[in-house]
């Protein structure tokens, strides 16, 4: 389609997901720069595109929903009159969505069952690759292809301003480095044991008088409860929870972040702050800029990832992930950020 005046884009979920489509959707924004261009999904993710500069609207929808609130939905598309529709989750509702839209171009995925309601199918890719190129591996149909897989999370000026209030509120030094720690995840395999993220954060502070900020969201807390007990060392105290989006200005202005394999994780990446990121069941390769120096992903792989049976499983990938493994990482960017203290600073 070489013109379109509105364009909608789909993924309801997860929060990573939505946050993997950000490059897509700027290279879409880049390559139609007078087209509005508008982004279908539920909560928590229309934060992600709230102050997006490529976004013209974020509808955002109840994750469950009844017929007649699609239907409901369909209609508000169709009157709409968008020109193209990129799904970029490719669920059945969303792919009779966006056939429902009457756009003129709908692009998904080749998944079985869906392929009736896009006018172009595209194959995915071959091998492993990061999520943010296989979300734009859907724009190849337009002919278009970039390379940046920069992901993005776009903050006003309140969210910084908000994220700074925390950390006075929490007495943050400015001559000792910032490290948050997000030891949560929903997903039982991603969740590294608490005793472990207590010795990485005992050794940081005894070893570099680093100041531990934990992130967590809401029904998270126990994480953090947690590893605390564990610690022998004091960690900076608790905060009123933030917004996804002061979450995000945390990260910014974090030195380091490490954390499992979740949503504060992308936002460090998104903020440019160096990153250790543990991954029990997923590939690193999906989810780690490819390359980086800066993004480090630890993993422990006990012979079964590639044929993961998963909850059949002691979870081993996650469970024994060896302390000294992520240790090693850590000691690799704290050796990065180090520098940017004044050479009076005693961080050892």
């Amino acid at each position: 389609m070489k013109y379109a005046k509105k364009i909608l884009c789909i993924q309801l979920r997860q929060l990573g997901d939505v946050l993997m489509t950000t490059p897509a959707v700027r290279a879409l924004s880049e390559y139609y720069p007078d087209a509005e261009i508008d982004f279908l999904t539920e909560a928590p993710g229309d934060q992600i595109y709230e102050h997006s500069p490529h976004i013209s609207k974020v509808i955002k929808i109840k994750r469950k929903n009844s017929a007649a609130e699609w239907l409901k939905l369909a209609a508000g598309l169709r009157k709409s009159k968008y020109d193209l529709v990129i799904d970029f989750i490719g669920m059945p509702k969303t792919a009779i969505i966006g056939w429902l839209s009457g756009a003129a171009m709908r692009i998904g995925f080749n998944f079985r069952g869906r392929t009736l309601f896009y006018t172009d199918v595209v194959n995915l890719p071959k091998g492993v690759s990061y999520a943010p190129l296989h979300k734009m591996h859907l724009l190849s149909a337009l002919g278009l292809n970039s390379e940046n897989s920069c992901i993005e999370f776009h903050l006003s000026d309140e969210d910084r301003n908000r994220a700074a209030e925390i950390l006075k509120q929490v007495g943050v030094k400015a001559d000792r480095p910032i490290v948050t720690i997000s030891p949560v995840s929903r997903r039982d395999y991603k969740v590294w044991p608490p005793e472990n993220f207590a010795a990485i954060c005992d050794h940081l502070i005894r070893q570099y008088k680093a100041q531990i900020l934990f992130l967590w969201g809401p029904g998270e807390y126990s994480f953090i409860q947690d590893v605390r007990k564990a610690m022998d060392e004091t960690s900076l105290p608790d905060y009123d929870i933030p917004t996804l989006r002061e979450t995000s200005a945390l990260c910014e202005r974090a030195d380091l972040h490490i954390g499992n394999d979740n949503g504060p994780m992308h936002f460090a990446i998104a903020a440019g702050t160096p990153t250790v990121a543990i991954f029990g069941q997923p590939s690193p390769a999906n989810w780690t800029p490819p390359g980086s120096e800066k993004n480090l992903a630890v993993e422990f792989d006990p012979g079964c990832k590639k044929d993961c049976r998963y909850p059949e499983c002691k979870m081993e990938c996650i469970k024994e992930l060896p302390v000294e493994g992520v240790m090693s990482a850590v000691e690799v960017q704290i050796k990065r950020i180090c520098g940017k203290f004044k050479k009076g600073d005693d961080l050892t």
